[in-house]
């Protein structure tokens, strides 16, 4: 019995080995690709650092090559502005991307629509190839209906001789994956990105989040279920959304796009979380749906961005870790001592702190705190808080004052910061 026991152990263990993975999780053979978005329509001298940079920390670059938006129902293109020359000896790949702005219908193959959007993907290409660079991929960006899927197959199919041999590739939205039309839909591309962020997505939990990384697991298992090659995009950014008084959804404020609220408008602020952004890539390295191709991380950093991570914190989450949180203090100077603040971290930080300096054998002759600081002083320190309803956010390397000290006599002075609650009373 023990002898028959171990060939069949044997047997069993053999066959397991044999059998396909599925729809499963796949083992880590290579590290999953990861690109990035570009996603601005003016290129300031910014925008073209940024390029530059992410060709050294990216597998790719995804850049928007124009937006076609809809005036009385009649297509409009506006291009952004390229300086092609500058991408010809890009390090990495290039993959031009088109947004189109929603659209209600009805879809044709061949009526004024299809053409407009035909018309913006030819003039792209044409515009790229006629500065020396050869893109590998062209994407749509397309918002559709969920009901109208099947009327957007006649706009990609549409496309196709467009695009030529390059990559076609689409973006989708969790909520397609549950319509029969999806399969066929992206089926007629060559593969499709599978967007996991937006403004906003109520957890299960009831809090709105940019991205919900226990529900982006669940849509990412769902469509590995379809057995086709797909992509996630991911976010990096923060923004603010305005609702009205009955909760409706007004609009949202990011770096490129500044609303007028109207009176009674609720704000809230959405950001990424690094550290669960971080978690799931360490999670998807190591065991990945099937058919998981790449990360897309939209959006890459760029210098004049207020509201997106910096490449410290893109770098991090990248690989797997959460992003180191250091917030320091110093002072220049011998006297008086100029203090300031600054984020010596991987991560976006609000400041909610206290700096405070301490000193011995030297008397405090004058103080002040810069706007937005405040500062109190007892016998041999002085704690610097930020004003009531004062909002500071500091970005990695950012650096800001925030007063000074003037003694009797040159002294050491020490300085720690605190979290709320910690300051000394």
């Amino acid at each position: 019995m023990a002898v028959r026991s171990r060939l069949w152990l044997f047997f069993a263990l053999t066959c397991a080995a044999l059998l396909p993975c599925g729809c499963g999780p796949a083992g880590p053979s290579k590290p999953l690709l990861q690109r990035g978005y570009l996603w601005q329509r003016d290129w300031t001298p910014a925008v073209a650092d940024a390029v530059t940079e992410a060709g050294q920390r990216l597998d790719g670059l995804v850049i928007l090559g124009a937006e076609i938006d809809w005036r009385d129902g009649t297509p409009r293109c506006i291009k952004a502005s390229i300086p092609w020359k500058l991408l010809r000896g890009a390090r990495k790949p290039i993959a031009i991307a088109l947004r189109v702005a929603p659209f209600p219908g009805p879809f044709a193959a061949d009526d004024r629509s299809a053409r407009a959007i035909i018309g913006a993907v030819e003039s792209l290409l044409a515009d790229a190839r006629k500065d020396g660079v050869t893109p590998g991929e062209f994407q749509l960006d397309f918002d559709c209906a969920q009901k109208k899927l099947a009327g957007y197959r006649l706009w990609v199919r549409a496309l196709r001789p467009a695009v030529g041999h390059l990559r076609f590739v689409i973006t989708t939205l969790p909520a397609w994956l549950d319509e029969p039309e999806f399969s066929r839909l992206a089926r007629d591309a060559d593969g499709y990105v599978l967007q996991v962020h937006s403004v906003p997505t109520i957890q299960e939990s009831g809090t709105a989040v940019l991205c919900d990384t226990r529900l982006a697991r669940k849509w990412a298992a769902k469509a590995a279920k379809l057995g086709l090659p797909f992509s996630v995009a991911l976010p990096t950014y923060r923004c603010l959304a305005g609702y009205g008084p009955s909760g409706k959804l007004l609009g949202v404020a990011m770096d490129s796009v500044q609303p007028a609220w109207p009176a009674g408008t609720s704000l809230l602020d959405f950001a990424a979380n690094a550290d669960d952004l971080a978690g799931l890539v360490k999670e998807w390295e190591a065991s990945r749906p099937a058919g998981l191709r790449e990360l897309l991380w939209y959006r890459i950093p760029v210098a004049t961005d207020a509201r997106n991570w910096r490449w410290a914190t893109l770098s991090a989450v990248m690989a797997g870790r959460k992003p180191m949180r250091r917030i320091e203090a110093s002072g220049e100077g011998d006297n008086p001592v100029d203090l300031s603040i600054a984020n010596t971290g991987e991560a976006d930080e609000p400041l909610e702190c206290a700096v405070t300096a301490s000193w011995n054998g030297a008397t405090l002759v004058a103080s002040d705190a810069l706007p937005g600081w405040r500062v109190r002083t007892e016998k041999n320190f002085s704690v610097f808080t930020l004003e009531p309803g004062y909002r500071l956010r500091l970005s990695p390397g950012d650096k800001r004052g925030i007063g000074w000290l003037r003694y009797d006599q040159v002294t050491a002075v020490r300085l720690q910061v605190a979290g709320r609650g910690e300051v000394p009373r």
